[in-house]
């Protein structure tokens, strides 16, 4: 069997427990079961960056979608507003077939009047719906060349959406390989953080998670002489030689890190 780095990480830890020629003079002092726990919150820093680098993909992914998203929603808006004008249009083509209609009845009765009156009656009338009819047709042309225009510019839209897309393929791809690289490497760290703390009594390992999960983040610190050396609180002298004796992990109560005797 091949030895991973993981494995070999573990083996080394063994090795030093079972040698103590082998260790360092602060670590030959140290409880074998603080060793064990140190070794998982190196596992477990090393999840909080992997889980923050996964995270960090979500905006990138994000501006992407918005940017494709403002794309798509400006031609949804300008293609509802050519089906409104395709509706205007529409009606206008109507108002202009019903006025050409009305202008040729006034064009037959004014042809077909025989007194000066009624001629002069039929004439007004043909005037009147000749001005409609051209009216109704100068509409419908307004309509129509805001229309072309229109769809020139949901053309342009379209066009504008594809390119968002084309220039998005590479970005994304990109994006989903290194989420793919990033997922397997915090299964891999995940896998051996549970090896590793097999290795830790399960009172300890649960008050560490405990804190650790409230933390995320470095949670375990050495005495530093008498104080807590994440934040310089003084311990009390028989706090701390319990924790020399026994190997046990105590809260500091000025910045809730958990302390061990390292020396």
């Amino acid at each position: 069997m091949v030895a991973t780095d993981d494995t070999l990480r573990i083996d080394a830890v063994s090795m030093d427990r079972r040698h103590p020629a082998n260790r360092s003079p602060t670590t030959a002092l140290m409880h074998p079961d603080v060793q064990s726990l140190l070794a998982v919150q190196h596992d477990d820093l090393e999840i909080y960056g992997l889980e923050s680098r996964l995270a960090a993909l979500a905006p990138r992914l994000a501006a992407l979608e918005n940017e494709r998203a403002r794309a798509a929603q400006e031609l949804d808006r300008a293609g509802k507003g050519v089906e409104i004008e395709e509706a205007r249009l529409r009606e206008a083509q109507r108002r202009v077939e019903t006025h050409r209609q009305l202008l040729e009845r006034s064009q037959r009765q004014y042809e077909s009047v025989t007194s000066p009156r009624e001629a002069s009656a039929a004439l007004t009338q043909l005037e009147q719906t000749k001005r409609m009819a051209d009216d109704s047709e100068r509409d419908a042309a307004q309509v129509q060349g805001r229309l072309n225009e229109m769809r020139h510019h949901v053309a342009d839209l379209e066009a504008a959406l594809a390119d968002v897309e084309r220039r998005q393929t590479d970005a994304r791809a990109a994006l989903d390989a290194e989420r793919g690289e990033i997922e397997a490497e915090l299964s891999r760290a995940r896998d051996v953080r549970s090896r590793t703390a097999q290795a830790v009594p399960r009172a300890m390992l649960s008050k560490y998670d405990k804190v650790r999960s409230r933390r995320r983040a470095e949670t375990l610190f050495p005495l530093r002489g008498p104080s807590c050396s994440a934040c310089d609180t003084a311990i009390p002298t028989q706090r701390r030689a319990v924790m020399a004796a026994s190997g046990t992990i105590e809260m500091c109560e000025g910045c809730g890190a958990l302390l061990y005797a390292g020396e």
